[in-house]
């Protein structure tokens, strides 16, 4: 078993809520507009995801717009990847915990790990969720009882918003 975190590059120790907040020059919450790849002075291939803020929890920002960037991608006929890269998708709403980088481009905390997914809509309520916290939104079929581990519970966005306001020192 021992290769396989080897493989993998080890295991991914999960971070709070807290310890995201206090590691991030920005947090938000937004949608994927576009992406690029391209590669570096060194040749490695990296992705630069924009967005379009919807809501900014900690930090500043210039303008409505805000780029990410993560090692990896594909350009050409080259795929580059990490078992724990975080990655995005045009057209999702996410929140983001970030560190600047020396461009001012927003680097995700904890690879995966500083990325929610936003799920459910504005009548339903908005969820928030990673591989480490939050589940999918309750169902709107009540006649079953689920047992969730604690990290699986549902997250609703605005208890996540007001963790990192009252966290954020």
């Amino acid at each position: 078993m021992a290769w396989v975190n080897a493989l993998m590059g080890g295991p991914l120790i999960p971070l709070s809520v807290l310890e995201l907040t206090n590691s991030s020059n920005v947090i938000l919450h937004g949608k994927v507009i576009s992406k690029k790849m391209a590669r570096d002075e060194d040749g490695r291939v990296y992705t630069t995801v924009r967005m379009q803020v919807e809501d900014l929890w900690k930090g500043k920002i210039t303008g409505e717009f805000f780029e990410i960037e993560h090692g990896g991608g594909i350009l050409g006929n080259r795929k580059v990847s990490s078992p724990y890269q975080v990655r995005y998708n045009i057209h999702d709403e996410v929140v983001v915990f970030c560190r600047l980088n020396s461009r001012g481009k927003g680097v995700t905390i904890g690879l995966i790990q500083g990325k929610f997914e936003v799920m459910g809509t504005e009548s339903s309520g908005h969820y928030v969720r990673n591989r480490f916290h939050g589940g999918p939104p309750p169902s709107a079929k009540p006649d079953r009882t689920r047992h969730r581990m604690p990290h699986q519970i549902p997250l609703p966005m605005a208890s996540l918003k007001a963790q990192v306001q009252g966290g954020a020192r």
